[in-house]
C-alpha cells in the first residue's frame, strides 16, 4: 500500500471511531467547580454539555447533576468522583443496563422507569460495594480515608452487596434504612433513619438551580420524559435477601421536580449526617 493509502485508511479509522463516540447522557445542572474528564482532558461542566461512555465526573467544591438517556438522575456531592463505565439503552430489545462505579464522595441516584424491565441492571460501584436498583432512589457515599460505602434508602429498594460477591449476603435497603459496607465485610443489617433525620440534607448536597429538565430534554435529546412511576413505601425494614414482595416495590416520582435534598441523620460511619 502507497504512502498516500495509508494516510487514507488512518483518516477514515480515525474519523469512523470519532464517528462512534455516543453521548449518554447530558449535564442538567452545575453550581461551582465541576468538571468532565474525557481521554485526560479536563473540561469545566456546563449545561448541555453532553456525556460520553468512560467520561469522569469530578466536582470540587461544587455539585453536577446529569440527565442520561435512560431518564435516570446523576446529582453529585462536593469533592466526588464517577465514572460512567457503561451504558446499554435499546428499548426495541428491552434491553438496560448501567454502571456507574463512585471512587470517592457522594452520589445520589435518581433510577428511571425502564429499569424495572426483568433482567434490566442499575448498579453502582465503589471500591468495597456494588448497590443495584430497578427504578429507585438512593444515596451512595464512599471514604477513601475509612474504606467504606454507606448506602441510604430513599424511595423504592436497593440491594447491597460486598464488592466480593464470595463475602456475606446482599441485604435490601429501603425508604429510611442505611447500611454500611467495609473493605472485605458483608453489608451491615439495614437501620431505620427516623423521619426526622431523614428530612435533612446531605452534607454538600445542597438545591441546584435546575431550570426545566423537560426542554432540556428536547433541546439535547438524550432523556425521555424525565419521570419514573409514582413511589409506593416499603412493607418492612428488616431488609434481608429473600423477603416476599420487596422486588415487586415501585419508586420514586417525577425527577424532573427532584432537587438535591435528601437524607439527614446523626448515625454514619464516613461522617455523613444521616
Amino acid at each position: 500500500m502507497t504512502r498516500a493509502g495509508l494516510s487514507v485508511v488512518t483518516c477514515v479509522l480515525l474519523f469512523g471511531g470519532a464517528a462512534l463516540a455516543q453521548d449518554v447522557g447530558t449535564v442538567a445542572s452545575t453550581r461551582g467547580v465541576a468538571e468532565v474528564v474525557r481521554a485526560g482532558a479536563v473540561t469545566p461542566a456546563a449545561v448541555g454539555m453532553g456525556i460520553e461512555l468512560g467520561d469522569e465526573l469530578r466536582t470540587g467544591d461544587g455539585q453536577m447533576r446529569v440527565l442520561f438517556q435512560d431518564e435516570s438522575v446523576i446529582d453529585l456531592a462536593e469533592n466526588s468522583h464517577l465514572v460512567v463505565d457503561q451504558q446499554v439503552f435499546a428499548p426495541a430489545e428491552n434491553r438496560f443496563t448501567s454502571l456507574m462505579r463512585l471512587v470517592s464522595g457522594k452520589a445520589r441516584a435518581l433510577v428511571g422507569k425502564y429499569y424495572k424491565t426483568p433482567g434490566a441492571s442499575y448498579e453502582v460501584e465503589t471500591p468495597t460495594a456494588v448497590a443495584g436498583v430497578r427504578g429507585t432512589t438512593f444515596l451512595v457515599s464512599y471514604s477513601p480515608d475509612t474504606d467504606a460505602t454507606e448506602v441510604v434508602g430513599i424511595r423504592g429498594q436497593v440491594a447491597v452487596r460486598s464488592v466480593s460477591e464470595r463475602i456475606g449476603e446482599t441485604v435490601f435497603v429501603t425508604a429510611h434504612e442505611a447500611t454500611t459496607v467495609q473493605r472485605d465485610e458483608a453489608p451491615t443489617p439495614p437501620q431505620h433513619v427516623n423521619d426526622q433525620m431523614f428530612e435533612y440534607q446531605v452534607e454538600g448536597l445542597q438545591v441546584l438551580a435546575l431550570g426545566n429538565l423537560s426542554n432540556l430534554a428536547a433541546a439535547h435529546p438524550i432523556g425521555g420524559s424525565a419521570s419514573v412511576p409514582a413511589p409506593e413505601r416499603a412493607p418492612s425494614a428488616a431488609g434481608m435477601a429473600g423477603q416476599l414482595g420487596r422486588d415487586q416495590l415501585r419508586n420514586s416520582g417525577d425527577v424532573a421536580g427532584q432537587p438535591l435534598t435528601v437524607v439527614g441523620s446523626q448515625r454514619g460511619s464516613l461522617g455523613i449526617p444521616f
